[in-house]
């Protein structure tokens, strides 16, 4: 009985099992622990890119909140199916200032059942991320609309490029809050840039007075004629003579059409003894100014100052449609884009050189200047359909070098970006361009200003373009 009883008390290995056992729970515990908090981790990142995503989708669009919420909404249940077993709770709401909407905050939380935490009670683990982006609604900021609107633009491409920037200001002011909250101003440009008659007496504008040519009157004695000799002839069929001409250095075909052979009447007069006094009228008729302006000698050519050299009126030239001063009447830049009609070559440099001055708070044309918890933001758009056709001749832009209208224009842009109290972001598009060159300048030009570049090859193209430019415009970005 002694040794039953001495071998019972010595022998501990059942006390180590179940010494063991009660310390295998916490441990299970604490192992089971890291991996469901690993995956809530994982989870949350998920959820926080998700909720990113509806957030963002809520502030660019242009609908009433409550179209926009739906549309977040479906956001995130497509991006969740993956996650069959999560009970999400999503909370998207608009964030109001002086009864504005400024931003929109998106609150995702779910519920994701645990697989080792269950041994200790806990069944499931709340997850929840917010994500907050802002819908452009308190910014205040100055648009110039640089428009190609040389002849290749003429018909279905210039329709498009009406309706895509009208839509743009469309989407610009669903987002807007205060009525002068967007000026807008609309520079078309060809070969040349018309500024209005309005501004003729601007002291930064060098035109002349309207004035009419004398004509000459010249006169001689030649035989009367007295009457006509006329018979009928067979004139030759005649074949097509086709060729090939350009408009703003697009081809297309030109040149005469066959014609059949024909019967005609031809005519000689007949002169009698007599002399009689025939007059002529030689030249005369007015020059006028039609708002077209040129280029000041470089380097003021690509520069926006020094305007006691002021830039020179171009007389009897034409030059399309007037640009539009920045106006906070967005009805009217919609109307005045839909009024714009073709004319002439291409001159980039003419068009970028007047958005500058449209955005600039100083003369030619002044510009709102930023105040105190109201800083003016200042962009460009740019499109245009090919290369440069022209260059300066200076004042004129009738010369043919491509390349030097190139430098011009790059040198702009330079200048441009250097000016740091304007602060302008240029955004460029190609529109149906082929020519690889004119898509690198037009990259590097809005590169230099802080923008983008974007290749549209056709019309759905430029509208996601523009889509695109109203939400970097309307400064969508997500804050968290």
């Amino acid at each position: 009985m002694r040794h039953s009883v001495k071998t019972f008390v010595r022998d501990r290995r059942g006390g180590v099992a179940i010494a063991f056992a009660l310390a295998l729970i916490p441990l299970i515990g604490a192992a089971g622990a890291t991996v469901d908090y690993s995956r809530a981790t994982s989870l949350r990142a998920e959820l926080q890119k998700v909720a990113d995503s509806a957030a963002l989708v809520a502030a660019a669009g242009t609908e009433d909140f409550d179209v926009r919420k739906e549309e977040a909404l479906l956001v995130v249940e497509s991006q969740l199916r993956a996650y069959p077993g999560v009970a999400y709770r999503p909370e998207i709401t608009p964030v109001m200032e002086n009864g504005r909407e400024v931003a929109v905050r998106v609150t995702l939380a779910a519920d994701t059942p645990t697989s080792f935490l269950g041994v200790v009670g806990v069944r499931d683990m709340d997850v929840s991320v917010e994500s907050r982006a802002t819908s452009g609604r308190e910014e205040v900021f100055d648009i110039a609309f640089v428009l190609d609107t040389t002849g290749s633009m003429e018909g279905a491409r210039l329709d498009v490029l009406k309706e895509t920037t009208t839509q743009l200001i469309d989407d610009i002011t669903a987002r807007r809050g205060a009525t002068d909250q967007v000026r807008v101003s609309v520079v078309p440009f060809g070969q040349y840039v018309n500024v209005g008659l309005g501004n003729r007496m601007q002291p930064w504008l060098d035109v002349p007075s309207d004035y009419e040519r004398p004509s000459t009157r010249t006169c001689e004695m030649v035989r009367e004629v007295v009457g006509r000799q006329c018979q009928r002839v067979l004139q030759p069929a005649r074949p097509a003579r086709p060729r090939t001409c350009y408009d703003d250095g697009r081809a297309y075909q030109c040149g005469s059409e066959a014609r059949p052979a024909r019967w005609v009447e031809q005519c000689t007069p007949i002169h009698g003894d007599g002399m009689v006094e025939q007059c002529r009228t030689r030249g005369g008729g007015w020059v006028r100014w039609n708002g077209c302006v040129g280029s000041r000698n470089a380097p003021n050519d690509t520069q926006d100052g020094n305007y006691s050299i002021r830039v020179p009126g171009l007389m009897n030239v034409s030059c399309g449609s007037p640009i539009l001063e920045p106006t906070t009447n967005l009805a009217s830049a919609k109307a005045h884009i839909r009024s714009l009609r073709t004319d002439g070559e291409t001159y980039i440099p003419a068009g970028l050189m007047w958005g500058w001055r449209t955005l600039t708070p100083h003369a030619p044309i002044a510009a709102r200047e930023s105040r105190p918890g109201a800083v003016v933001e200042r962009y460009m758009v740019l499109v245009t359909d090919g290369r440069n056709t022209r260059s300066a001749t200076y004042p004129e832009h009738g010369g043919q070098d491509s390349e030097d209208a190139d430098d011009v224009l790059r040198a702009t842009c330079r200048n441009m970006a250097a000016d740091e109290a304007s602060d302008i972001t240029l955004y460029t598009i190609a529109f149906e361009v082929t020519d690889v060159d004119v898509k690198e300048l037009l990259e590097e030009c809005s590169s230099m200003n802080g923008g983008a570049f974007y290749d549209a090859a056709n019309a759905a193209e430029l509208g996601e373009a523009m889509k695109h430019i109203g939400g970097q415009i309307s400064r969508l970005r997500l804050t968290h």
